[in-house]
């Protein structure tokens, strides 16, 4: 037996996607779950304006995980949500949602992405690191609850 799939459940399998309408009412609940409070029509809008850098993660039909991306200028991609569900962090979701979408971003002729990221959020951080962002700089009282950013940019 291949010591791969030891214990492994072929439902367990993730799958990175496009957003689709049938993921509306998971997305909206996954949103709410990772504390966005974003509007739902934000997640239309995203559909709507940019469906390729929408990405959903799919383990065993539900979504897991998803990030909105935009391309803000012809030269320049953004990150404005990433989102993992509590029961499916820590184990790589996220990574692939961010590696996909930087491929896609490197496919449109992006040639930088820009995020942010709480700046008590420190497992986010550990990710941006690792997958090759820099602090670009730091914004005091950005988020509406007066938590400050850390503004992370990375180099295609």
């Amino acid at each position: 037996m291949n010591s791969m799939n030891v214990g492994r459940n072929p439902e367990d399998s993730l799958t990175i996607r496009r957003f689709e309408p049938r993921d509306f009412s998971e997305a909206v609940e996954l949103d709410a779950e990772a504390g966005g409070g974003h509007d739902p029509y934000l997640l239309t809008y995203f559909f709507e304006n940019y469906p390729t850098t929408f990405l959903v993660a799919e383990i065993g039909g539900r979504i897991a995980g998803m990030v909105l991306g935009f391309r803000q200028s012809p030269l320049e991609g953004r990150i404005f949500w990433l989102a993992v569900r509590s029961g499916r962090q820590g184990r790589g979701v996220g990574r692939r949602l961010m590696t996909e979408l930087l491929e896609i971003f490197r496919r449109l002729a992006v040639m930088s992405v820009i995020l942010e990221v709480r700046a008590t959020n420190k497992r986010a951080q550990r990710l941006y690191l690792d997958l090759g962002f820099e602090i670009f700089t730091t914004c005091k009282n950005y988020y509406p609850d007066g938590e400050g950013a850390i503004i992370m940019r990375r180099s295609l």
